[in-house]
């Protein structure tokens, strides 16, 4: 790399507080327990906040990755990091998957995931709550690791003026590389859509 002038990207320190945990909303036990094995799809979802500098301000982006196949079932953008972006991430991931009663989904301790209007929506599609212990981010290392590889790959490489065209990035890097085209070492090298649809053939074979 030295003789070819190739330099590896790195992460910057910059960091914005994301979690919230001093609040008064009732707070899950950690039932995953750093298990980071699922089984089949919509067994356990994780679920996170991160943030995207623009010139309008940050906007901030709410993710729900499948466990199985680390597929982003849902996300969502806003200028303002609430329980409402959860929900609307939260909501999506419902509407685009099936059989989801039974279904654990693992946060932080964040106030946004332990509010009401959250605790309501699980509720209502049978889901199950599991949060992180305080302050330790090695409980919902998966979810983690897609961020540091969506900023070194995605946002460090950018400048974004307007907060839609950060919102235009995180679709074209979601729906168009990283759940189609990126290959993942831990699923085979393939890429997480792929990785499903292997399954299922596999499944329909031995049937």
């Amino acid at each position: 790399m030295h003789r070819q002038g190739i330099k590896a990207r790195i992460s910057k320190k910059f960091k914005v507080l994301t979690t919230d945990s001093n609040h008064d909303f009732p707070v899950a036990p950690n039932r995953l327990d750093q298990q980071f094995v699922a089984q089949k799809p919509n067994q356990i979802w994780l679920t996170d906040f991160t943030y995207i500098p623009t010139e309008e301000g940050f906007t901030y982006l709410c993710v729900i990755l499948d466990l199985y196949s680390r597929k982003i079932v849902g996300w969502s953008t806003s200028k303002k990091i609430d329980s409402e972006l959860a929900l609307s991430a939260l909501i999506q991931a419902v509407i685009l998957r099936s059989s989801l009663k039974g279904l654990m989904i693992h946060s932080d301790r964040g106030s946004q995931y332990a509010s009401l209007a959250f605790e309501q929506c699980l509720s209502k599609y049978g889901l199950v709550q599991s949060m992180s212990r305080r302050g330790n981010c090695y409980d919902n290392a998966p979810m983690e690791s897609f961020y540091k590889s969506f900023k070194v790959e995605e946002v460090y490489r950018q400048k974004y003026q307007t907060h839609e065209q950060a919102t235009r990035a995180v679709a074209d890097y979601i729906e168009r590389f990283y759940n189609r085209t990126r290959l993942h070492s831990s699923l085979g090298y393939f890429s997480p859509v792929e990785y499903e649809k292997q399954r299922l053939w596999e499944v329909s074979d031995a049937e």
